[in-house]
């Protein structure tokens, strides 16, 4: 066996929290407007599941799909049993991309309906620059089929994101179908580039590189389909100050770890974290790619037409 686009990191689990005025938060009334169209497709999954992901054979979303975050408890005045753990809630890049492709393939709505859902889904990034869903018919998502195979070709463009994959020496994908959709570790600077808006780049030191700093607020998810693997881009709000979250992804109201009661277990992003997203500030979609096109955050050569 071997391992697909393989990158080693080494994930920190310093636990950080930044004031909301040095991260330079940039309000955006679209941020709960995304919040409510997440919930819309929500009330869809509860009246009859996941009807999108199921009609393609893309997994439905479970404990599985959760984001991991640094996890701690405060006994006597110090954080302690620290690790990687998962945390409740629906607004973390691997749900909130999952709901997104639902929402595309459900085929129960009406064309207007669905056309209607098409215009809303996606908001504009952190720069407030649009990107969307490109201009596929429906009939054209109604055909799709999830493809496993897709992250095992071996070849470097057919995978943008930083991620590894159990596959055969024959490019087939060795592991359970949860496995293959995931974010990506990190951003490589040389495959990647952000726009950085005023609000945030007014509070980045003359020594750090901007694009250190705006990457985190996006993640990317793949999911491989019959015609390549599809890129669902999300930024993620929450980012500007990264909060504190309790065990069911609802935003803690303590400043630090020292402001809590003994016994508290918190979740927290790491130094390494992107795209973080919580009950209160989810992560929103702002772009998919299908087909072969290339994320508007991509740089690389590979990848490009």
């Amino acid at each position: 066996m071997f391992m697909a686009f393989v990158f080693v990191i080494s994930l920190g689990v310093i636990i950080t929290h930044v004031n909301r005025s040095d991260a330079g938060r940039q309000d955006r009334s679209s941020s709960s407007d995304a919040g409510t169209k997440a919930g819309d497709t929500g009330s869809r999954r509860g009246s009859g599941g996941y009807r999108g992901l199921q009609a393609a054979g893309i997994p439905v979303p479970g404990d599985w799909s959760r984001q991991s975050l640094v996890s701690a408890t405060r006994p006597g005045g110090e954080s302690s049993d620290v690790g990687q753990a998962p945390v409740g809630g629906r607004g973390g890049p691997v749900d909130v991309a999952l709901d997104t492709v639902d929402a595309i393939l459900d085929p129960t709505p009406s064309d207007e309906e669905w056309n209607q859902t098409m215009q809303n889904l996606f908001q504009p990034d952190i720069a407030g620059a649009s990107h969307g869903q490109g201009n596929m018919a429906r009939y054209w998502w109604r055909q799709r089929r999830f493809n496993a195979d897709k992250l095992c070709t071996g070849v470097s463009k057919d995978m943008l994101l930083i991620q590894s994959y159990d596959c055969s020496t024959d490019h087939r994908f060795q592991g359970k179908s949860e496995e293959t959709i995931k974010d990506t570790q990190y951003w490589d600077p040389a495959s990647a580039f952000f726009d950085v808006p005023q609000s945030i780049g007014e509070h980045v030191t003359s020594s750090t590189d901007p694009q250190t700093v705006i990457s985190r607020y996006y993640d990317a998810v793949a999911i491989p389909m019959d015609d390549g693997v599809w890129y669902v881009t999300v930024d993620c709000p929450a980012m500007a100050d990264q909060p504190f979250l309790d065990k069911n992804g609802d935003e803690m109201q303590a400043a630090s770890a020292a402001d809590m009661p003994d016994g508290t277990k918190f979740w927290i992003s790491s130094v390494s974290s992107v795209g973080v997203g919580t009950n209160q500030r989810p992560c929103q979609p702002v772009e998919i790619t299908v087909a072969g096109q290339t994320p508007f955050w991509y740089i690389g050569t590979d990848g490009s037409d």
